[in-house]
């Protein structure tokens, strides 16, 4: 709130000198004034009716009708109050002008001369928290929006943004908006066919502009329209309008993943072991922050031990979660994959014991319904976890003003003020391993020698224009949504990985590489480990010995462990087809959503067994991954 901060002030310092000015007027004029008055003869006037007039004279100054060559303005204190009152006459004009058409002037004058700057469409509660985070970092910002009677219109007139009325799906209101000098264009109109009308708009224009685009999707079915085939796929939009780069997100599936992340799902118990007890989570609420968070779940519930996550949703609001997510019936509550057992229980339902859950989520948008969810299970916890501190189960409550209980167990997420900002709709620091991840990827198939992550980008996107096929794109924002979706979970589900090792990987495997290990074998144990050329082998090799090292494991229970791994990268891989609603067929079919490797991990063996090497490999990259967010951290 930094620019609107400063304009308020701004405002205030005009007002300030305004009453100055008026106030020096009135004090000179009155002395002055009265001063002449009192040489003159009284007559018979009173003493009351000579001070009115003292009053009626100072006042007339304001009208500038007054002159030096009348005899009753012959005193110095009159003729400084002449000169006030007139500076405050003029001044009081300008400064009413300047507030009437200021917007009208930065609109249709200032914007014309704006570059690399950032248009919004739709000003709403969600675009405001990004709107005042790109004021408080100097970016230019100009907001376009169509409702007139918009009470948020008023408030934002009064900062550094540029507001513009109109309909952005009409290229000449985005033309307004120097659309061709832009840097990014934001869509956030709470309606997904207002943002993808947009969008189009912007596609099907003339002008080519070298935009970057981020399409807010509010329901993720809309995701449909971004698949091959769909117009607004990737390689569609790239084909009409190359200078665009486009970028999607939605607002829930962010608030779902800060709280997965932060929950440290699986942490504190027990997920090596075959036996042990499963993953046990609640989720009290069940609307559309509920539902991304039982989707966030579903991808990312997978464990060394193969054990299920067990999911119980407490709700009364009839959901049609099964009917837009088929295939996920299809596959849980020991059906086909039998990926996870997910159970719906109405809220009258109280659990014997909410200490038996790992992690209690309460996620009614309301803030205070949510922490009332959250405060009445807590309360029903046995006495003997309250006495002994038992940290087992965490309680989250969905809260997006960001108000902190400051409670020792329980814990609020959701906060809309960091969702909507520009690190994570813009310059996603979430997204960030996995964009980055693969440009190493890409940059090794170039053979590029640059390091510096803007020039990879450049040559990576010179590379796909001159590239027709599709298929061999490398720039990360020209693959099709859904292989970026894929690898940005893979990504995630890295710290549920390392809880077979402990739950961390140390900086100094990073940091302490041991140069004479190019003729170490001490890896070779591992399964398919020495059909790779491409790992880093140093990285694995550290590994393996902090693992020998620290946690005291010999070569078979290793190997053991990596078994497990290679196997939860399967069931999460698998999680993902099928939360996406693809499913099982002998070959794979994007448009069909069929995939010929979507077997369970004794059928995969049997009829892909080609393919499973490539599981172990991506739990192989771990520390290759970890060591690039060590290097990005480091950068910042």
């Amino acid at each position: 709130m930094l620019d609107k901060e400063h304009t308020t002030n701004s405002n205030y310092v005009g007002i300030i000198i305004l009453v100055c000015l008026v106030s020096f007027t009135l004090v000179l004029g009155v002395y002055g004034f009265s001063a002449i008055y009192q040489t003159k003869d009284e007559g018979s006037f009173t003493l009351i009716t000579k001070w009115f007039d003292v009053l009626y004279e100072t006042l007339k100054l304001f009208s500038l009708s007054s002159s030096p060559d009348d005899d009753v303005t012959k005193h110095w204190a009159i003729s400084i109050a002449r000169f006030t009152a007139a500076c405050s006459v003029f001044f009081s004009i300008a400064f009413a002008a300047v507030l009437a058409a200021g917007n009208w002037f930065k609109a249709n004058v200032m914007a014309r001369f704006y570059h690399e700057h950032c248009i919004i469409c739709g000003l709403n509660e969600q675009s405001s928290f990004l709107i005042d985070d790109l004021l408080r970092r100097k970016h230019h910002v100009i907001v376009i929006e169509d409702d007139h009677t918009n009470p948020l219109i008023a408030e934002y007139k009064q900062t550094a943004a540029t507001l513009i009325l109109g309909d952005a799906n009409k290229i000449d209101v985005l033309l307004k908006a120097s659309l061709l000098k832009a840097k990014q264009l934001v869509t956030m109109t709470n309606c997904d066919l207002n943002n993808l009308d947009i969008l189009k708009t912007v596609v099907e224009s003339e002008y080519s502009p070298q935009l970057e685009c981020y399409i807010g999707i509010d329901n993720v079915m809309s995701y449909k329209l971004f698949e091959p085939g769909a117009f607004y796929s990737i390689e569609n939009i790239k084909r009409q309008s190359s200078g665009l780069l486009i970028n999607m997100f939605n607002l829930n599936e962010l608030v779902a993943i800060e709280l997965v992340q932060s929950m440290h799902l699986g942490k504190k118990i027990d997920t090596v072991s075959e036996n042990a007890k499963p993953v046990q989570i609640l989720i009290i609420g069940f609307d559309q922050i509920g539902e991304a968070i039982l989707r966030e779940l579903l991808l990312l519930s997978h464990f060394a031990n193969q054990v299920k996550v067990e999911i119980t949703i407490m709700s009364d609001e009839p959901t049609d979660f099964f009917e837009s997510h088929h295939q996920v019936h299809a596959n849980a509550n020991g059906n086909g994959l039998d990926l996870w057992d997910i159970h719906f229980v109405s809220s009258s339902h109280n659990p014997e014991n909410p200490s038996d859950f790992n992690h209690i989520i309460a996620c009614n948008k309301n803030e205070n319904h949510a922490l009332k969810d959250i405060l009445r299970i807590y309360d029903l916890c046995t006495v003997k976890q309250l006495r002994e501190i038992d940290s087992t189960t965490s309680f989250h409550y969905y809260n997006k003003l960001d108000h902190d209980i400051q409670h020792q167990q329980i814990r609020s997420f959701g906060a809309i003020r960091k969702n909507a900002s520009f690190d994570q709709l813009i310059d996603s620091s979430k997204e960030a391993l996995a964009k980055r991840s693969h440009e190493m990827y890409a940059k090794t198939k170039l053979g590029l020698e640059s390091e510096d992550p803007r020039a990879i980008v450049m040559a990576l996107e010179k590379h796909d224009q001159q590239e027709s096929n599709p298929n061999a794109w490398l720039n990360w924002v020209n693959q099709p949504l859904f292989k970026r979706r894929s690898n940005f979970t893979e990504k995630r589900h890295i710290p549920m990985k390392l809880l077979a090792f402990g739950g961390e990987m140390p900086n100094k495997i990073i940091t302490e590489l041991n140069e004479e290990f190019e003729n170490d074998s001490s890896c070779d144990f591992l399964p398919f480990f020495k059909e790779f050329d491409d790992l880093d082998k140093q990285l694995i090799g550290n590994w393996i010995r902090y693992i020998k090292q620290e946690l005291k494991l010999d070569e078979a229970e290793i190997t053991s462990r990596f078994h497990g791994l290679a196997r939860a990268e399967h069931n999460r891989w698998n999680a993902f087809h099928v939360v996406n609603n693809w499913r099982y067929g002998e070959q794979k079919n994007e448009a069909l959503k069929t995939h010929d490797c979507l077997l369970n991990w004794k059928d995969l063996e049997e009829k892909r067994a080609d393919t499973i090497k490539y599981d172990y490999k991506n739990v192989y990259h771990i520390p290759e991954s970890l060591a690039l967010a060590y290097s990005m951290n480091n950068q910042k």
